[in-house]
């Protein structure tokens, strides 16, 4: 009986702890999706925020704006629009034709925001009800300035209320389950189950604002839900790039349903011995068994759960446009290729990579453009990377990165050359160059790391000075680091 109780009680903790790392794993996951979600529509709006700021807004501007902003709306179904105001809230442009006549957006809350804030970041508003089409929408806005950086209006880009439901109602979870989208101030965007009067609605007060969030970006809690009181087990994660929180909660009662049924089945059981001592041997045997079925389950449930955390931390090592390495990953291969290095009294080689008149060719060509550029540069890297332990990187924006371990200068710079041989070969075209095509400049160095002095930020600093003194000689080159600098 002791050891039936124990069991109970094991199984019981065990649930719970698989309930909240599948719990966290999905707003983990939720948040990466939302995060490249709100960071498309920042993108276009940058976008649009340069051409005008750039190009100004004459009629033969204001057109090509015009045939911009309905690609984007094409080329992004769940965006409801993109907009222009000028500083007096007056309608410009709008991606979904003319603009509505005598129309006025001055008394939104991102405008006032933007009017008073001179801010270069974008802003994540309330939860609207659109003007022009009644859809509610999530506004996402970016300030206009005029060269004296005075207040010269607002771009706009709304997303469908919608879409989000659709995306979260995807998910295959139990009736008493529920995913939130909120702001960080505790203002839901969005929640399942869908209730409409809950849209907008602030939770700042609970549990999770006040004492969790605070201290922690992301984790897991058992906390009883405001709206329905249900107890939930819910996962949170803090949106990195923006002002955004995602909570999944799994309801404990249902979490716990197959365990309440086996522990009925033990007590009942345990009873049943007690009471009849020729059943002894046949109620053993169904508990042994019933026992391996779920010891069985979790096992599965675990390597299912470790699975998933396998594919997560493979994506958060990815660049998401490049399929390259990310940032954070190359950070993590030089520190430890310059430890290896230095233990081994081996070279390492670092090249800093930067794609020639890259603004230009967004410029003449778009954004997209160039994120297709891009994605032809990652690829071919990907193919030239022969040894395991080689690493191509984007490092942020056109530029990459490439570490050689057990490369000296002389092969590292002969590797440089070959890059750059091969983006010629590529034949991208670009006007905006003068050889007509896509180059790019490179600064490569290479170096035995003393294990103390040197480090991670001085290897790449020396390869930025390489790649500065490249762009300064012409640009299409491979220039190599000194020591000495």
């Amino acid at each position: 009986m002791i050891f039936n109780a124990w069991q109970i009680w094991n199984t019981h903790q065990r649930n719970l702890q698989s309930a909240a790392y599948e719990s966290e794993n999905l707003a983990r996951s939720l948040a990466q999706h939302a995060e490249d979600t709100f960071a498309q529509v920042d993108n276009n709006l940058i976008d649009l925020g340069e051409r005008i700021e750039t190009d100004g807004l004459n009629p033969p501007q204001l057109a090509r704006l015009q045939k911009v902003m309905q690609t984007q709306a094409s080329n992004f179904p769940q965006l409801h629009g993109s907009f222009v105001y000028d500083a007096q809230g007056n309608w410009l442009l709008t991606s979904n034709g003319k603009p509505l006549s005598h129309a006025n957006n001055a008394d939104r809350e991102y405008f006032k925001y933007h009017a008073t804030h001179n801010s270069n970041t974008a802003y994540i508003g309330k939860v609207i009800r659109s003007r022009s089409t009644g859809d509610l929408i999530i506004p996402v806005s970016r300030r206009l300035n005029h060269p004296d950086g005075s207040f010269a209006g607002i771009v706009l880009a709304t997303l469908y209320v919608e879409y989000f439901r659709q995306f979260y109602n995807n998910f295959a979870l139990n009736n008493d389950a529920s995913l939130s989208l909120l702001l960080t101030d505790g203002t839901i965007l969005y929640r399942r189950p869908y209730i409409e009067s809950a849209i907008g609605k602030n939770i700042s007060h609970g549990v999770l604002f006040r004492e969790i969030l605070p201290h922690s970006e992301f984790g897991n809690a058992i906390l009883v839900s405001q709206y329905d009181n249900i107890e939930r087990i819910y996962g949170y994660s803090r949106v990195e790039r923006y002002p955004l929180v995602i909570t999944a909660g799994l309801s404990k009662k249902d979490v716990l349903a197959d365990w309440r049924n086996d522990a009925s089945l033990f007590v009942i059981g345990g009873g049943v011995l007690l009471a009849v001592l020729i059943a002894l041997g046949l109620v053993l045997i169904r508990q042994i068994n019933h026992s391996v079925q779920t010891e069985a389950e979790l096992m599965r449930t675990r390597d299912q759960l470790t699975l998933i955390n396998q594919t997560l931390e493979e994506l958060a090592l990815l660049d998401g446009l490049t399929g390259l390495a990310n940032r954070r990953q190359f950070d993590i291969a030089l520190k430890n290729e310059l430890t290896r290095a230095a233990r081994n009294e081996r070279s390492v080689a670092l090249l800093m990579l930067d794609i020639d008149y890259f603004k230009q060719y967004n410029d003449i060509y778009g954004h997209v453009a160039g994120d297709q550029c891009l994605q032809q540069l990652g690829r071919m890297l990907q193919n030239m990377a022969n040894r395991p332990d080689d690493l191509m990187a984007r490092y942020g924006g056109e530029e990459l990165a490439i570490i050689l371990p057990d490369t000296d200068l002389q092969g590292a710079t002969v590797f440089a050359e070959q890059v750059l041989e091969g983006i010629r070969q590529l034949k991208i075209p670009h006007s905006g160059s003068p050889l007509g095509i896509v180059t790019a400049s490179i600064g490569a160095c290479a170096q035995i790391p003393h294990p103390y002095s040197d480090t991670p930020l001085g290897l790449v600093n020396m390869a930025d000075n390489a790649l500065y003194a490249a762009k300064k000689n012409g640009k299409n080159r491979v220039c190599k680091g000194d020591l000495a600098e």
